[in-house]
């Protein structure tokens, strides 16, 4: 493809083409030294948009706090797989042995610790349910069943029954999720609808009963209870999640368990402390996992949280704002630091990122004409990919060391677009963090790139439809715009989305 023929992709000037520096060859301005620096029992509260450099001041503080003293037992709270192995690896780096994991692998650690009579865990929950569970309303059930000894299945006094904490046990989660009435006054007075209701109540049969094969434990010959494929038999079935605990549930057990040994005037079921923990986008947790987070500090402890509340994107989750979470963390004496200075985006896409999240037309101001955002519009998804493809294969060509992320609203529509793409161009589906620094096209979701940064950025479904003028579309939107360092492709194959009615078409 001849350079006349890249009208939508502006090939990066050669100083450009060199990959991005890492956070470990970052220098620190004054005010990021000063809050790197502070002493050990200092909880450090690191705030700013996207691309300021919170990140980077977690970092350092934990491999200052490492430096000084390595027996420290530390752990970095993340919320997806492509920043738990962007971080991980950073880490490394910088020889920090440090454990990176996502908030559901921390939690499940700490509960199979705390709770011998775990079953197996689900591989998912509807959102409808996890909406529920995490929503800041279960404080008030939970004081319900706080007054309560540990439930029992079914109340059947008779049954069988595996061994439970002292103070609380899988019996609680069906009182707590299989009673109609508390889970629609939960429902209620969050505002979830009935879908959660119903969702909710049958989960939690499903969830209670034993799998096909304990039922029929009793046949003698095993193999009539192995599916030909080798699976389980529920496996893909309505019942595929019969005998499972949500991995939400792990916080609303821990905090039940605290309520009830508070109420004793004893002391709650120990979990594993650690000396620190570093929170990244810390926005996406909701309360009651806060809480447990902070239980699993030890005295003395330290705490590094780092955020930005215009980039909760979960929806699964209720951010209340970061005063309810410090509260939630039981902390009292926080250092806050708001970073003002940003290093990863262009101006002109932080200007049009901003007016996406706030809706403010001075934001726009200057954007109309920049190359480093272009609008397009084609009739369907194959003209986009026959018209996007071949030129993110002639930047490619052209600058080996570039990096291009497609990011997609739904995962459904990311598989279609990469497997349209790869006639055209090298690409990968990532759905698992395995993000590469450079290299063929990857393509993805946006909420998979949470904390990562590309040099292109391509949004193929930039539409009404996709992205209605709300502000959960606003928030992700943002997100998207600012995973880029160089340029951003804004695309469409309907009716543009609404967020970006201000902007006049850029010049090509």
């Amino acid at each position: 493809m001849t350079e006349k023929a890249l009208s939508i992709f502006v090939r990066r000037p050669r100083g450009l083409r060199k990959r991005a520096p890492s956070i470990a060859g970052v220098t620190l301005d004054a005010a990021q030294r000063e809050l790197v620096e502070m002493p050990l029992g200092k909880h450090l509260l690191v705030l700013g948009e996207a691309g300021y450099g919170k990140t980077t001041v977690l970092v350092m503080r934990l491999l200052r706090l490492y430096r000084r003293e390595r027996e420290l037992r530390m752990v970095v709270i993340v919320p997806s797989e492509g920043l738990q192995r962007m971080l991980q690896g950073t880490l490394r780096k910088l020889g920090v042995d440090v454990l990176v994991a996502t908030y559901d692998v921390f939690a499940r650690r700490q509960a199979k610790r705390a709770f011998a009579w775990l079953p197996r865990e689900s591989e998912s929950a509807p959102l409808s349910v996890t909406r529920l569970k995490r929503h800041p309303v279960m404080r008030k059930a939970l004081a319900i069943l706080k007054d309560r000894e540990p439930g029992i299945i079914d109340d059947d006094a008779d049954a069988a029954r595996k061994m439970r904490s002292r103070f609380v046990s899988r019996g609680d989660l069906q009182h707590l999720f299989g009673d109609a009435a508390l889970v629609r006054n939960i429902a209620a007075e969050g505002r979830l609808g009935e879908r959660s209701i119903g969702d909710t109540l049958d989960r939690i049969r499903v969830q209670i009963g034993q799998t096909t094969e304990d039922e029929w434990s009793f046949v003698e010959d095993k193999s009539r209870l192995r599916a030909i494929d080798g699976k389980r038999i529920d496996e893909g079935t309505a019942t595929s999640h019969a005998d499972t605990i949500d991995v939400e549930d792990y916080a609303i057990l821990f905090e039940l368990d605290r309520l009830r040994a508070d109420r004793r005037g004893v002391a709650p079921t120990a979990l594993r402390p650690y000396d620190v923990i570093a929170i990244d986008e810390a926005e996406e947790l909701a309360p009651l996992e806060f809480a447990l987070l902070g239980r699993s500090l030890a005295k003395a402890g330290t705490f590094i949280v780092s955020g930005d509340a215009e980039q909760h994107t979960d929806e699964g989750s209720t951010f209340g704002g970061w005063d309810e979470a410090i509260a939630e963390l039981g902390l009292t004496n926080v250092t806050r630091a708001m970073l003002d200075v940003g290093y990863r985006c262009p101006e002109d896409i932080v200007a049009a990122a901003r007016f996406v999240r706030d809706g403010r037309k001075s934001e726009a101001k200057g954007v109309v004409r920049s190359h480093q955002l272009r609008r397009v519009g084609f009739s369907d998804e194959g003209t986009l990919v026959a018209r996007l493809g071949p030129e993110m294969s002639s930047i490619l060509d052209h600058d080996p060391h570039a990096s291009i992320a497609v990011l997609c609203r739904k995962p459904l529509r990311a598989r279609r677009l990469h497997a349209a793409l790869l006639p055209h161009v090298p690409a990968r589906l990532v759905f698992d963090g395995r993000f590469l620094p450079r290299g063929p096209v990857q393509v993805t979701t946006v909420l998979d790139t949470k904390g990562l940064e590309f040099d292109y950025v391509v949004v193929p479904d930039a539409s009404v439809d996709e992205y209605p003028v709300e502000p959960s579309s606003r928030r992700l939107f943002y997100v998207a715009l600012t995973r880029a360092r160089f340029q951003v492709i804004l695309a469409h194959c309907s009716t543009e989305t609404a967020l970006l009615s201000s902007f006049e078409e850029p010049r090509a």
